[in-house]
């Protein structure tokens, strides 16, 4: 491990590898909600320390994607930053959006809403669970306007590479929006590569909901435009007589139209102090050491493991199938052991190492994964 499990929240007896649907909280969190409770009831001074600390943290964010702070945004969710591209775009009739038929929702329905307009959405595949960049180079074609794929999948732990996904796209004129809510905080996420980026904040960021990140490539798409208004859009209002005229900011905050989530902001902020401290390639390193004892230990007791593995192509989830995915939740919960079972109604199981996790976690997995009967599902892999 790279850290002390004793400075998280609660943790004691409990062999967490689940980071992958929520991660536990850091003690100094707490320390976190105490200042933001502090700045808050300090007025107009406690509102400019407010914005010192959301700064701070794009600065922090930025550092980690390999971008500017200015380009940018905190929004709720990633689920509100891609139904934002949905209607900060400008669409045709005849264009389409490409996905993975193992995206997660957020990544997925959002575009439906253009079906009116006239929007296909296009479905790549899995084949036998792997997403191949081929297969997504032949489904985009003249008339597509957006990819929307994860870095590392959320179904599967699949990693894509990023440069050769990003030439693919870009080749055929079309936009990359990428969500990195699998990637940031456990491997490195070059951000520059996709013309917008989306991350939830409460799994392997360590930090809470209510607190969406939004990377806007204002190099290659300049001129979008926020979709919704609010106080917090313009750069300024000229005339108070006017309420109706404003000028936009021209960062990445014209997106966020009110207040963001100060509380998770603070925390966000306190998590990467965490994560940059240690070091993404650090946590890399240790994350690919644990998940491939994961990945080889599982395949040696029989089960399917249908994440790649092949340390490029994977990060910090390793995913396996069974019949009755609760069977083997509740076995191991039972011992304390706590994972993420089924998903979309395909027996599915998600294991997931990060920083906090040591090989005694993985060594105590696997003591109860031995006495759980091997099990397979009907196969839902193309």
């Amino acid at each position: 491990m790279l850290i002390d499990p004793s400075k998280f929240i609660g943790t004691e007896g409990i062999t967490h590898l689940c980071t992958g649907g929520e991660s536990p909280m850091l003690k100094t969190h707490l320390d976190a909600v105490q200042r933001f409770s502090e700045d808050k009831l300090l007025g107009e001074e406690g509102r400019r320390l407010m914005e010192e600390v959301s700064l701070g943290c794009k600065e922090k964010v930025g550092r980690l994607f390999g971008v500017q702070a200015n380009d940018i945004a905190f929004l709720t969710s990633t689920s509100e930053a891609i139904n934002l591209l949905v209607y900060a775009l400008d669409w045709n009739p005849g264009d389409n959006v490409v996905v993975a038929d193992v995206e997660f929702p957020s990544d997925v329905l959002p575009w439906t809403l253009l079906k009116e307009q006239g929007v296909d959405l296009k479905i790549v595949d899995n084949n036998n669970w792997h997403i191949d960049l081929d297969a997504l180079d032949k489904a985009i074609d003249e008339n597509t306007k957006v990819v929307n794929v994860s870095h590392v999948s959320f179904f599967t732990g699949q990693r894509l590479p990023l440069k050769e996904l990003s030439e693919i796209v870009h080749r055929k004129n079309a936009l990359l929006c990428l969500d990195v809510t699998h990637s940031a905080g456990v491997v490195p996420v070059e951000a520059q590569y996709a013309d917008f980026v989306v991350s939830s904040c409460y799994k392997w960021l360590m930090a809470a909901h209510g607190v969406g990140i939004f990377y806007w490539n204002r190099e290659r798409v300049p001129h979008l435009k926020p979709p919704f208004v609010g106080w917090h859009t313009p750069a300024n209002m000229p005339d108070w007589k006017e309420p109706g005229a404003y000028i936009p900011r021209t960062d990445a905050t014209r997106f966020t139209p009110g207040n963001e989530t100060w509380i998770g902001v603070y925390i966000l902020d306190n998590a990467l102090d965490c994560l940059l401290g240690l070091g993404i390639e650090k946590i890399e390193e240790h994350a690919l050491q644990l998940s491939g004892r994961v990945w080889n230990g599982l395949t040696d007791m029989g089960w399917e493991v249908i994440t790649p593995v092949a340390p490029e192509e994977r990060a910090g989830n390793v995913c396996f199938t069974a019949a009755d995915v609760n069977v083997v939740t509740q076995a191991l919960e039972a011992q304390d052991v706590l994972i993420f079972g089924a998903y979309g109604g395909v027996g599915r199981a998600r294991v997931s190492t990060h920083f906090y996790n040591s090989h005694t976690d993985v060594d105590r997995f696997f003591d109860v994964m031995q006495d759980i009967p091997v099990t397979r599902p009907a196969s839902n892999a193309h």
